[in-house]
């Protein structure tokens, strides 16, 4: 396993752990841009830009310092 673990969900609502859980990644910048691409990847479901954000979440998890290192 690698460093950073990356989670996303849409529509606000959590699937549920490792439902959840879209990859790891050696570095935090590698995860975020999973994010990223799993949040446009949903696009069709936002009429805006804005509101990408407003229906979904998503969480990094540094798994040396067990901490999350990232959350929108």
């Amino acid at each position: 396993m690698k460093q950073y673990l990356a989670f996303y969900g849409s529509i606000y609502y959590p699937s549920g752990g490792m439902d959840d859980f879209i990859g790891d990644y050696d570095t935090e910048k590698e995860a975020l841009n999973a994010i990223t691409e799993k949040l446009n990847t949903d696009k069709d479901y936002y009429d805006t830009e804005k509101e990408k954000w407003e229906y979904s979440w998503a969480h990094i998890y540094d798994t040396e310092t067990r901490k999350e290192v990232w959350s929108k």
